[in-house]
C-alpha cells in the first residue's frame, strides 16, 4: 500500500474511535434517564482496493482502506418489548381492580369494630330482640324507631359512598381518554421527526425513538395495543383492534355523557355517525359536547358485555378496568334477578285451568329470569361498584320489606290497631316516592310526577292527581321501589313512636307480631345473587357480603401480585438487554481510547517514514 494511502487507514481509526467514544459518553450521561435505551456503535470495513485479480489462487490480492462507522443502533429486543407491554397492561387492569376492592372495603369499614353501618344494624336487631320481651314498652318502641333511622342513615352513607366512588372513577375515565389521545399525538410527532431524520439512511434518530417507545409503554398500560413499524421508521398503532395512529392521522378517542347517569362513554370519533337532531336519544344515541346527536353503535371503544378473559385479552388496560369497575349505571336491588317459585298444585285443587295458567306464567317468568341472569353475569357481576351496590341495596330492601310486611299483616283497619289516623297500616319505613307518583304530604294524595318529583301537568295545566286506590297507596306494594335512595322513616312514628302500641284493642299485648319480627330476621331465605346457592338470613346477609368482598379482594390481590412478578421478570430481562451498565461502558471507553491511541501512533509512524524518505531524497 502507498504510504499516503496508509494515512487514510489511520484517519479512519481515529474517526471511528472518536465516534464510539462519543456514543459511550452519551450512554453514561443518560444512564439514569427514564426510557433511555443503550446505544451501540457498529463498525465495518471500508471498500478494498484490488491490486491483482488472481487466476490461480483462491482469492484476489486486495488492500483494505480502514474501518468505517456504519451505524449507531438501539439495543432492544422486539419480543421482550411486546411481552412487557401486553403484561404491563394486564397488570394495570388487575391492580386497578384490586384497588377498587380496597376502596369498597374502606367504604364498608368492616375492619373497624365500631363500623358505623354494622353497629347500626346490630343495634336495630338488638332493639327488635328487646321488643320481643316487652312489646308494649313505649321506650323500646321509641328506641326501635330511632335505631331504624340510624340504620337507614348509615346505609345511605355507604350507598352514597359507592356512588361517589363511581363518579370519581367517571372523572378519571375522561382524563385517561385525554391522556391516551396525548400519547397518540406524541407517537405521531415522533414518527414525523424520525422519518425526516432517517430518510437519507445516514443517521438513526435513537433519542427520538426512545421518546416514542416510552409513549408506547405508557399507552400499553392504559389500553390493549398492537403496533408495527414500516419501512420508513413510522409506527402504526391499533387500540382495541382499531387504528389509532396510522399514516398522517391520529384517530382520536372521545367521550359522550349519558344524560341519565352522567357517565362518560369512550367512543371513536371517526366511527360515530351524526343523526337528525329531531331524533330522541336512545341506547346508542348521545349528545356530543357541541350539541350534535351521535349514534355510537359502531363507535364504542369497549364491549362492556364481554366477559373478563385473559384468553380474549379483555383483561388488559387500566381504562377498561375503570369502566368495568364503574359500570354503566347506579345499581339497586332490582338489578339482581329473583328466581320465580313454581306453582304449588295444592293451591289449585279443583282448578286445573288455573294451574295450567300458573305453570305457563312460571315458564315465562323463568325465561325472563334466565335472560336477566345472563345480563347480570355480563354486566352487574363484572362491575365492582354495581355488584356491591345491588347486593347492599338488596339487604336494605329485605330488611325494610320484612319489617313493613309484618306490621301491615298485624294491622286491623276496623279497630284501628297498628293503623295511622287515616286508617292505613303503620309502616316504620316509607317511600319518598312511588313508581311514577310523588306524595303530597299535605293531602296525602299522589300526583303524576317526573323523575325529579315535579308534577306533570295535564292539557289544561292542572296537577294530575291519582285516584286509583291500588296505585295511590303504592307504599304497601313491597316488591317495588323500596330502595335506599327512595326510603325515609315514617314521620308519624318519629313524632309518636308509641302509636304502634303493640297492644290490641282488647288489652292483650301483641307478642306474636314482635316474635314474627325475630323470625323474619332469622329466616334463611335470601341469596346474595343468582350465582350463590347458599341461602342466608338478614342477620347473616351482611357478613356474607363482607366475606364476598374480602374473597374477591384476595383473588384480585393474588392475581395482581402474580402479574406484577411477571412484569418485573420481563422488565429485568429487558434491562439486561437495553439498560446501561456503567462498568460495561467504562470498559468500552477504555477499549475505544486505546484504539484511538493506536491509530494515532500508527499515523505518527507513517509520518516519520514519510519524513525519513523526504529527508533522504533531499
Amino acid at each position: 500500500m502507498p504510504l499516503m494511502g496508509a494515512i487514510y487507514v489511520g484517519t479512519s481509526g481515529l474517526q471511528t474511535s472518536q465516534n464510539s467514544l462519543n456514543t459511550t459518553a452519551h450512554n453514561l450521561s443518560n444512564m439514569d434517564t427514564q426510557g433511555y435505551v443503550r446505544q451501540q456503535t457498529l463498525l465495518g470495513d471500508k471498500i478494498y482496493n484490488t491490486i491483482k485479480n488472481a487466476t490461480v489462487t483462491t482469492s484476489s490480492q486486495q488492500v483494505g482502506l480502514g474501518v468505517t462507522y456504519s451505524k449507531v443502533r438501539q439495543v432492544r429486543d422486539y419480543f421482550l418489548d411486546q411481552s412487557y407491554r401486553r403484561e404491563s397492561g394486564r397488570s394495570a387492569f388487575y391492580d386497578e381492580s384490586y384497588n377498587a376492592m380496597m376502596e369498597v372495603e374502606d367504604l364498608l369499614d368492616e375492619m373497624n369494630d365500631d363500623a358505623s353501618f354494622n353497629k347500626a344494624m346490630t343495634n336495630f336487631w338488638s332493639t327488635i330482640e328487646e321488643l320481643a320481651k316487652t312489646p308494649d314498652d313505649t321506650t323500646i318502641q321509641r328506641m326501635l324507631v330511632q335505631n331504624a333511622q340510624s340504620f337507614l342513615t348509615n346505609a345511605t352513607q355507604v350507598y352514597e359512598g359507592l356512588v361517589d366512588y363511581q363518579n370519581e372513577l367517571n372523572a378519571h375515565i375522561r382524563d385517561k381518554v385525554k391522556e391516551i389521545n396525548s400519547l397518540g399525538h406524541t407517537i405521531y410527532d415522533m414518527n414525523n421527526q424520525i422519518r425526516a431524520i432517517e430518510v437519507g439512511g445516514i443517521e438513526t434518530a435513537n433519542d427520538l425513538r426512545d421518546i416514542r417507545n416510552k409513549a408506547l409503554d405508557d399507552l400499553a398500560n392504559l389500553v390493549n395495543i398492537s403496533y408495527s413499524e414500516d419501512l420508513y421508521g413510522s409506527i402504526r398503532v391499533q387500540v382495541e383492534g382499531v387504528d389509532f395512529v396510522a399514516g398522517d392521522y391520529v384517530y382520536e378517542m372521545n367521550t359522550v355523557q349519558d344524560t341519565d347517569t352522567g357517565f362518560h362513554i369512550p367512543y371513536w370519533e371517526i366511527n360515530a355517525v351524526a343523526v337528525d337532531n329531531t331524533m330522541k336519544a336512545g341506547d346508542n344515541v348521545y349528545t356530543a359536547e357541541d350539541g350534535t346527536l351521535l349514534d355510537i353503535t359502531s363507535a364504542r371503544v369497549f364491549d362492556m358485555k364481554a366477559l373478563i378473559s385473559s384468553e380474549k385479552n379483555t383483561d388488559v388496560g387500566q381504562l377498561r378496568a375503570m369502566l368495568y369497575i364503574r359500570g354503566d349505571k347506579i345499581a339497586n336491588y332490582t338489578d339482581i334477578p329473583v328466581k320465580p317459585e313454581p306453582p304449588l298444585e295444592s293451591d289449585y285443587i279443583g282448578d286445573p285451568a288455573g294451574l295450567e295458567t300458573a305453570k305457563s306464567r312460571f315458564l315465562a317468568d323463568m325465561e325472563r329470569y334466565d335472560a336477566d341472569t345472563a345480563y347480570y353475569d355480563h354486566t352487574i357481576a363484572q362491575s365492582v361498584c354495581m355488584n356491591i351496590q345491588a347486593e347492599f341495596d338488596q339487604l336494605i330492601h329485605n330488611v325494610v320489606t320484612t319489617v313493613n310486611d309484618i306490621l301491615k299483616d298485624a294491622a286491623d283497619p276496623v279497630s284501628g290497631y297498628m293503623c295511622d289516623d287515616d286508617g292505613y297500616p303503620l309502616q316504620i319505613f316509607k317511600k319518598v316516592a312511588s313508581d311514577g307518583y310523588f306524595r303530597d304530604e299535605t293531602t296525602g294524595k299522589y300526583y303524576v310526577a317526573d323523575a325529579s318529583g315535579n308534577p306533570i301537568l295535564d292539557a289544561n295545566g292542572k296537577v294530575q292527581w291519582n285516584y286509583n286506590e291500588e296505585i295511590t297507596y303504592d307504599d304497601f306494594r313491597t316488591e317495588t321501589l323500596y330502595s335506599i335512595p327512595n326510603l325515609m322513616i315514617n314521620p308519624t312514628l318519629i313524632r309518636e313512636a308509641g302509636k304502634m302500641g303493640f297492644k290490641k284493642p282488647d288489652g292483650v299485648v301483641d307478642f306474636d307480631t314482635a316474635a314474627k319480627l325475630i323470625e323474619g330476621f332469622d329466616a334463611n331465605i335470601y341469596v346474595l345473587n343468582p350465582n350463590v346457592t347458599t341461602k342466608c338470613s338478614i342477620n347473616t346477609y351482611y357478613s356474607n357480603l363482607v366475606s364476598q368482598v374480602a374473597n374477591s379482594g384476595s383473588v384480585y390481590k393474588n392475581i395482581s401480585e402474580s402479574q406484577l412478578k411477571t412484569v418485573d421478570s420481563i422488565q429485568y430481562s429487558r434491562e439486561q438487554v437495553q439498560g446501561v451498565s456503567s462498568d460495561e461502558e467504562l470498559t468500552s471507553m477504555i477499549k475505544f481510547q486505546n484504539a484511538y491511541n493506536a491509530s494515532s501512533r500508527y499515523i505518527n509512524v507513517i509520518d516519520e517514514m514519510l519524513e525519513h524518505i523526504i529527508v533522504s531524497l533531499a
